[in-house]
């Protein structure tokens, strides 16, 4: 049964994955001599229709693909060899600010915020416990055996990309919430995570002082172009999606400034569960949509003269400035002090 393409402009909200992750899975499958046209004639597809950068193809498409290349390569390890293969070009401008990041915390932190512009149904979460950091990894993907292997893909690739931006080989360990792969242990020797299978989440862990390490393509200022493409294409899901709309109006409200998770499920008359798997579906996340506002509500408080950057970390909802001007640098990729002597950015 053939599936229809899909393409759309970057800042639709239409579930599904851009075309360039079909493309690293016709990479991955010259291991094994297959000839393009096998894998996609059968659904209505060629190279050139995913070579567009804005195409998108939807879920159920995506999973017929990737059941047919385990079919045509009998290889139940395939995930690993597309997490391995996987580069941070392949996700587009979120990969290219990660990228040109300062540090890894600052990479990771713009991953965790638009990664549901290019991953829609997926979300990223970094907490710190002490030495020891951990990233998890949370989707509302459904269909298998796509979930399953984009889950072991983007574990095994984000340990791959960690060690191509920052010139070093990155140890951990690896929680993932499917299944042991008879052939993990052909690949336990080559990743630089221990990973155990069948776990309660998607995690990985590793000493907190990684996210300190510089990367080898820094670059601030293209950084901020990057960060400002992924900003309008997250401003857009919430000017085109209604039940998006309704949760950005009630996160803030005058009279009481920014309101928690908790609170706006309580008004949508739902558990914080379903509330953030509604967003995930819609292609967002309460984080995102809670950093945009803040983001919009910082600049118009900077352009403000009479607002001091104490009072204005205060209304945003942070306990310090310091939070706050990190913040806001990643947000824009300079100070709140720099962005009030040059708004223009010139």
């Amino acid at each position: 049964m053939c599936h229809s393409l899909m393409s759309r402009s970057a800042t639709d909200t239409t579930p599904g994955l851009p075309a360039a992750y079909a493309l690293l899975v016709l990479d991955v499958l010259k291991r094994w001599h297959i000839a393009e046209e096998t894998l996609l004639e059968p659904f209505g597809l060629t190279r050139q229709m995913l070579t567009a950068p804005t195409t998108r193809i939807p879920l159920d498409t995506v999973n017929g693909l990737y059941e047919q290349a385990l079919a045509l390569t009998g290889e139940p390890g395939l995930p690993f060899y597309i997490g391995m293969q996987m580069k941070l070009s392949s996700h587009g401008f979120i990969g290219f600010a990660a990228m040109t990041a300062d540090t890894v915390a600052q990479a990771l932190e713009l991953a965790e915020r638009f990664i549901s512009l290019r991953l829609m149904g997926f979300a990223l979460r970094l907490e710190r416990d002490g030495d020891r950091a951990h990233l998890y990894l949370d989707t509302a993907v459904t269909q298998q055996p796509l979930r399953d292997a984009a889950v072991a893909a983007l574990m095994v690739g984000l340990g791959q990309m960690a060690q191509v931006i920052t010139g070093e080989t990155l140890y951990g360990e690896a929680d993932i919430d499917i299944p042991e792969n008879p052939r993990f242990e052909e690949f336990r020797y080559i990743l630089p995570a221990q990973i155990k299978f069948g776990q309660s989440c998607n995690r990985i862990s590793f000493d907190a002082a990684y996210l300190d390490l510089p990367l080898v393509m820094a670059d601030a200022a293209s950084m901020q172009l990057a960060v400002e493409q992924c900003e309008r294409e997250l401003v857009a899901i919430g000017l085109h999606n209604r039940f998006v709309r309704e949760v950005r109006e009630l996160i803030y409200r005058e009279d009481e400034g920014f309101r928690g998770v908790e609170a706006v499920a309580g008004d949508l008359h739902m558990s914080e569960r379903t509330l953030k798997r509604q967003l995930a579906l819609e292609g967002t996340t309460f984080t995102d949509i809670l950093e945009d506002l803040r983001r919009q509500k910082a600049i118009l408080l900077l352009d403000d003269p009479r607002q001091n950057q104490e009072r204005i970390a205060e209304q945003l909802g942070y306990s310090d400035v310091a939070n706050f001007n990190r913040a806001f640098k990643r947000w824009t990729g300079t100070t709140p002090g720099l962005y009030r002597r040059n708004p223009s950015g010139s």
